[in-house]
């Protein structure tokens, strides 16, 4: 709300061409620089929470991975620890081995998994951008192609709709991710030696059910790259350079309990 104790009321009375620049200049005052709630004075809807090989993760993002890994947290403390849900369950004060630290470990892991993965494609010119906002722009635009298309009675493959961003933002990372593993599998599959068919052919179920023909070797030969592409991928992962903000993330879990 704008101030308004140095603004100068101009009585009905008075000439109506001031009347109506005082209407405009009111008008302009949002515009106005040096306001208290000038945008560059307002934190970022969505701030970065975390970079990961220098790829920024939003704290939006970062409540999609960890609504995804709580489940797996509250099972593991059940299963390992007999812990039930209370509270204070997901407190600070639980310590480095409790429910919050071991959530945040495993959002790090899966963030880590999933922007080099990002990365990577980015690189090969899989995908133009990997940014949050823009997957959240496609999601809306996705959603609106499909409904669309069912309203002309056209065919769509999947859901009718997406109703859960998280559900979109995976089947995205998996296709993504399933791409990436065949264009890196190309690179390498013609590096695969005919020893390398032969030893796997010889190690593998495979002697005892099928002769050793063409096809047979493209299909041992494609699954030595594809592994070989995810060996690739999983080196890079192990030494991704994290930069977590602890400050922001100290605000981002899944629950606040009232005090004791």
């Amino acid at each position: 709300m704008p101030m308004l104790s140095n603004i100068r009321v101009i009585p009905q009375s008075g000439c109506p061409l001031r009347r109506r620049i005082s209407l405009c200049m009111l008008a302009l005052l949002p515009c106005l620089p040096g306001r208290a709630d000038n945008a560059g004075d307002r934190a970022p809807a969505d701030p970065i929470v975390a970079t990961i090989n220098q790829e920024p993760v939003s704290a939006a993002e970062y409540r999609i991975i960890m609504g995804r890994k709580t489940p797996l947290v509250y099972s593991y403390f059940k299963s390992e620890k007999d812990i039930d849900d209370h509270l204070g369950y997901w407190s600070e004060t639980s310590g480095p081995n409790g429910p919050l630290a071991k959530l945040r470990e495993m959002v790090r892991d899966e963030l880590v998994r999933i922007k080099v993965v990002q990365g990577l494609a980015k690189e090969k010119g899989l995908i133009p951008d990997i940014s949050f906002a823009t997957l959240q722009n496609d999601y809306t635009r996705e959603n609106a192609r499909r409904r669309a298309a069912l309203e002309a009675g056209e065919v769509i493959y999947g859901p009718q709709q997406y109703l859960r961003l998280e559900t979109y933002y995976y089947t995205r990372f998996g296709d993504l991710r399933y791409r990436l593993l065949c264009a890196l599998a190309k690179d390498v599959e013609a590096g695969i030696s005919e020893e390398s068919i032969k030893s796997y052919y010889n190690e593998s179920l495979m002697a005892s059910h099928a002769p050793l023909d063409a096809d047979l070797k493209i299909r041992i030969r494609d699954l030595l790259a594809k592994k070989q592409a995810e060996k690739q991928v999983e080196a890079l992962q192990a030494s991704a350079q994290v930069e977590m903000k602890a400050e922001l993330l100290r605000g981002i879990i899944p629950r606040v309990d009232p005090a004791p």
